[in-house]
């Protein structure tokens, strides 16, 4: 009987030297300027990994936290507003936003 071998996971990895890339980047144009042709490298590559993650983060800032502190607002008024009716009326404050949620819902959604 044959025994299955077990598949390995291989990886190699990558390493980024942006110091190295810089210099490289520099050697390149200082080539093009002199009109020494380089064949090898692109005389116009910059790098697309140093400081992407920066930039995509300016993006991840836009809207969605506008939404999301205005979402927790309303979720901490409707608490505070449910602790208060509590304290006041008791638990029949349940029992009428059960009855006043449905009707909400309904009046938002009719259109």
């Amino acid at each position: 009987m044959k025994k299955v071998k077990y598949q390995r996971f291989h990886v190699t990895p990558r390493y980024y030297d942006p110091i190295k890339e810089d210099i490289e980047n520099r050697t390149s144009r200082i080539k093009a300027e002199l009109g020494i042709a380089d064949d090898s490298v692109d005389p116009g590559y910059t790098s697309q990994i140093s400081g992407s993650f920066r930039k995509n983060m300016k993006h991840a800032k836009g809207d969605g936290v506008g939404q999301t502190m205005m979402l927790r607002l309303i979720i901490m008024i409707v608490l505070v507003m449910f602790a208060g009716g509590f304290v006041y009326v008791g638990s029949d404050i349940f029992y009428l936003a059960l009855l006043y949620i449905p009707f909400y819902l309904w009046k938002r959604f009719k259109k």
